[in-house]
């Protein structure tokens, strides 16, 4: 899903009013946000004419977006039935409309902009005071609507304050939100009920956060391409390594490695193979390895290496059975250089040869590490290797039809008309295979490709012997008349 964020944080305010967490807060925010691959516009210590430049840009973008998030830290208050959230320059002690108007949002503006794109999700997150000037507050927010498909969260309930400490460097609220937002499939309402348990347990029952919604349809801050932020001990330009840039002669090599000029990629290949592994850190360790399968499908010394992996792969084996390397091997087979899961469309070159090392205990936990990564993806259509093999059952419903060619000549094919896995249905992925006129071994082949499975471990339970195969592909909307 599509996600744009606004993301505004304010500590700077006049004299007794300063924070000392609103703009740690977003930062906080704004970071994962980007590690769970949302566009983010950013505004510290705004003042009145960021306002302007803000929600105009804000409203301009999110026709282009599937879901949007607005996360404001910092003082927010009430006058004369209007919820202004404040901008640095706002004079907090002589709060009156005019003046809020000209240095703060009013609420009323984000939810028109809601209002006007309620076929998207909105979320409207605000780390707030709703009373007092703990952070932000004159009296209570007034009352809120929210705009059919949004959702509304404060930090706080009607009529009561928000603490701007709690955790080192955030918010009560905020640094309970940053425990749950990366936490996979987790839902929106579901996340926000589990924030108010640990916001009202740290608090003492001092602070009760609240939400108002009207949404629809569902939504989960990480649906699985968080995984780098959540499970893996490995800095963001390594996993995350498509602007991968570092200096040196490691910086150097890698570099080479991703030029795809195999004249250029099979030196850099021989000469960081020859650096000790004792003078590679384990974010070196990964990159290297995830460059090595990226090569490997030209590069010669990167095939060597693949060749006889087994023997290369323990050479950088650590002393706890870690093997970094082959983390970023793995890591690359099924994740993309934005860290994106690539769910079917995974790397196939020496696939084979990788996965028949699922069963040495040599490296027994770089693929409990990538076990981890794929259950945590929540994507129930692919093998996760796994050192005790079983096999995996492809039940298909067919039925002999007799199909003409150009010459009017009848061949007798097995028609498929369904092919389940797991319960589920996959034959309109199956069918944008090429495999018309192939036999069993073929459909086993597709199949084994499209879960990224090893091949011997594929069983076809099929109604009919499938000795050359059609498939009856779906109709797609795309195909319907439009009348």
């Amino acid at each position: 899903m599509k996600t744009l964020a606004l993301v505004i944080g304010n500590d700077n305010y006049y004299d007794k009013y300063k924070l000392d967490n609103a703009l740690n807060d977003a930062h906080s925010v704004k970071q994962v946000f980007e590690k769970l691959g949302y566009d983010v516009i950013f505004c510290e210590n705004g003042n009145s004419q960021k306002i302007v430049e803000l929600l105009t840009e804000f409203e301009e973008k999110i026709k282009n977006y599937d879901a949007t998030i607005f996360y404001f830290a910092g003082h927010g208050f009430e006058v004369e039935g209007e919820n202004y959230l404040a901008f640095t320059e706002c004079q907090i002690d002589f709060p009156n409309t005019y003046h809020c108007k000209q240095t703060c949002i009013q609420l009323t503006d984000l939810l028109s902009i809601y209002k006007n794109n309620s076929n998207k999700i909105n979320i409207a997150i605000i780390d707030a005071c709703r009373r007092s000037f703990e952070r932000g507050g004159i009296i209570a927010t007034s009352p809120i609507q929210a705009p059919k498909g949004t959702l509304i969260a404060f930090s706080t309930s009607p009529n009561d304050g928000a603490s701007d400490v709690g955790y080192e460097g955030n918010s009560i609220f905020t640094g309970s939100l940053l425990k749950y937002i990366g936490r996979e499939r987790l839902s929106v309402e579901e996340l926000f009920k589990k924030v108010r348990k640990t916001v009202f347990n740290l608090s003492s029952g001092k602070q009760t956060t609240w939400e108002h919604t009207s949404l629809i349809g569902d939504f989960y801050f990480n649906n699985g391409q968080m995984v780098h932020s959540v499970s893996i001990p490995y800095s963001e330009d390594v996993v995350k390594d498509v602007n991968y840039v570092k200096n040196g002669e490691f910086g150097m090599l890698i570099k080479k490695i991703k030029s795809y000029d195999w004249n250029i990629q099979n030196p850099a290949i021989y000469d960081i193979l020859k650096i000790p592994k004792n003078s590679l850190d384990k974010n070196q360790m990964f990159i290297l390895g995830r460059n090595l399968l990226q090569s490997s499908g030209a590069a010669f010394n990167a095939i060597e290496f693949m060749q006889d992996l087994d023997s290369n792969l323990k050479k950088y084996s650590e002393p706890d059975g870690e093997n970094h390397l082959l983390n970023g091997i793995l890591f690359e087979i099924y994740f993309n250089p934005q860290a994106e899961f690539r769910k079917y469309k995974t790397k196939t070159h020496f696939f084979e040869e990788i996965l028949s090392l699922r069963s040495n205990p040599s490296f027994k936990k770089s693929f409990e590490f990538i076990k981890n990564l794929l259950i945590s993806t929540d994507y129930n259509l692919i093998y996760i290797p796994s050192e005790k093999d079983e096999i995996i059952d492809i039940d298909v419903l067919a039925n002999n039809k007799k199909i003409s060619n150009h010459f009017d000549i009848e061949t007798e094919y097995q028609l498929i008309n369904k092919i389940t896995f797991n319960g589920i249905d996959i034959i309109k992925d199956i069918a944008t295979y090429n495999i018309y006129g192939a036999t069993e071994l073929g459909l086993k082949t597709v199949v084994a490709n499209y879960l990224s499975a090893p091949i011997n471990l594929i069983q076809i339970n099929s109604n009919l012997e499938l000795k050359k195969i059609a498939i009856v592909k779906p109709i797609e909307e795309d195909d319907l008349i439009k009348w």
